[in-house]
């Protein structure tokens, strides 16, 4: 048995998390390289260059990741950056341009580096690791992607993928292997890599669908035993679900769609299908910690001196403590508010602050404009914050119930929701299991039952 992800978003996180709590500790695969794979994640880019090789270092012998600064540019230019990414310049012409990764905690941390060429247009993209190396590059010709290549430790060519011909190019053990298309592939690694097939858990009707299918061909006497969890949202039934759906002889047995407005769509649209394969419906565990106890605190974090209606809040809520924290500097405007008896401001603020902010407060505040910052909403949600959000501002509306988030014409309703339960665990408790159920929270008994 596998997991077979396309990508390690965080829906595949959270898929994959969830199997794990209820016992399904089989390996999972991710067909897209990112660079900051965790250390029990396995890809076909890491298999043939050994990328992963440096998770089986103690965590102290473990190369750095690239800090933006670091990265090499020639003599004379210069790298300007902030908090959410940088540029590269040649005096005022714009040379580059990096991208930071968007893990947890890695801040200012390199994943690519795009270079342009005189007419501003992308002629390489640099793909650096969790480690620090570069991997892997994309070529582009004419502003298109032509090429992308990956390579060993030691800079060795190792795969090349042809975006062109759509060929894939692999060096292994001395041997050049030649492929028509990326899922052949995917299908070599898994002989080679001796990858477990008959049973299989897959998260999307692109590429991982048609692996399963090209397996099922390649192998028609076995019986396969696949689950498709679905976790997009749609219209109307993708083709491709239409497709296990009405298959007598389909390989994927069971369809579990991860949100209930989802799956009562789908449900709603089934007259006329001949159900051959399994549908229902199946939630997340998600990582959530313990909150012990309830405190009158408020945390917000923001690149942008522009929160929503902070003067009226903070000015209607003396017992509540406001905790606002930048990255960055903080312009006079947010640093005035030091003053105020109920807020406390972290300009250029650590890791460590953040911890606690997020254990130590109650409530976490979606009020600022600009960009979200760190998958802050996230880490509010998993901490058991509850999360409060102004409608013209609100950054994921998958972690905060609709309930939550208010008119930033009404900001009174806001500072009353605060104000009642900041005073009232029970009611601050129940608010919480809503939230959680707006994002589909399920027990470990539902996985068990129905997954076994």
């Amino acid at each position: 048995m596998i997991n077979l992800f396309e990508n390690y978003n965080a829906q595949a996180f959270d898929l994959e998390h969830s199997l794990r709590q209820a016992g399904f500790t089989h390996t999972t695969i991710v067909l897209e390289e990112n660079g900051f794979m965790p250390e029990h994640v396995q890809t076909p880019v890491g298999y043939f260059t050994g990328m992963q090789k440096n998770h089986q270092l103690d965590a102290d012998a473990r190369p750095e990741p690239l800090f933006f600064n670091e990265v090499k540019v020639p003599f004379y230019w210069e790298i300007r950056g902030d908090s959410t990414q940088a540029e590269i310049f040649e005096g005022y012409k714009k040379m580059g341009h990096i991208k930071y990764s968007k893990r947890e905690n890695d801040y200012r941390v390199v994943s690519t580096v795009e270079w342009y060429n005189d007419a501003g247009r992308v002629r390489q993209i640099d793909m650096y690791n969790q480690f620090g190396e570069r991997y892997g590059k994309r070529t582009y010709s004419d502003g298109n992607m032509a090429l992308t290549t990956y390579f060993d430790d030691e800079g060795r060519e190792v795969i090349l993928e042809n975006h062109v011909t759509g060929t894939v190019q692999v060096n292994h053990e001395g041997k050049h292997h030649v492929f028509e298309n990326f899922n052949a592939f995917i299908l070599f690694f898994m002989e080679i890599a001796h990858i477990e097939s008959d049973e299989i858990f897959y998260n999307n009707l692109g590429r991982p669908f048609f692996i399963i299918n090209r397996l099922k061909a390649l192998n028609p006497e076995k019986n396969f035993a696949h689950t498709l969890f679905w976790q997009e949202t749609s219209e109307d039934i993708p083709g491709n679900m239409r497709s296990i759906l009405d298959d007598t002889n389909n390989a994927t047995q069971r369809i579990v769609i991860q949100d209930r407005a989802e799956f009562e769509r789908i449900m709603s649209q089934l007259e006329g299908i001949s159900l051959n394969t399994e549908l229902m419906q199946l939630g997340y565990l998600y990582p959530l910690k313990n909150r012990s106890s309830l405190s009158s605190e408020a945390f917000i974090f923001t690149n942008s001196a522009e929160i929503e209606a902070l003067e009226t809040i903070v000015a209607a809520l003396p017992e509540i403590h406001f905790h606002i924290a930048a990255r960055t500097t903080m312009s006079p405007s947010l640093m005035a508010y030091e003053d105020r008896n109920n807020v406390s401001v972290y300009p250029n603020v650590g890791d460590e602050d953040i911890r606690k902010s997020l254990k130590n407060n109650s409530f976490y505040l979606d009020i600022n404009h600009a960009n979200e910052m760190e998958n802050i909403i996230r880490q509010a949600f998993e901490h058991n914050q509850l999360i409060l959000a102004f409608d013209n501002v609100v950054h994921n509306k998958r972690y905060t119930a609709t309930e939550n988030i208010f008119s930033k014409d009404n900001a009174q309703a806001l500072i009353d929701k605060v104000r009642i339960l900041s005073q009232d665990n029970t009611a601050f408790q129940a608010a919480l299991k809503r939230q959680h159920k707006h994002a589909g929270q399920t027990d470990i008994y539902d996985y068990q039952n129905i997954l076994n």
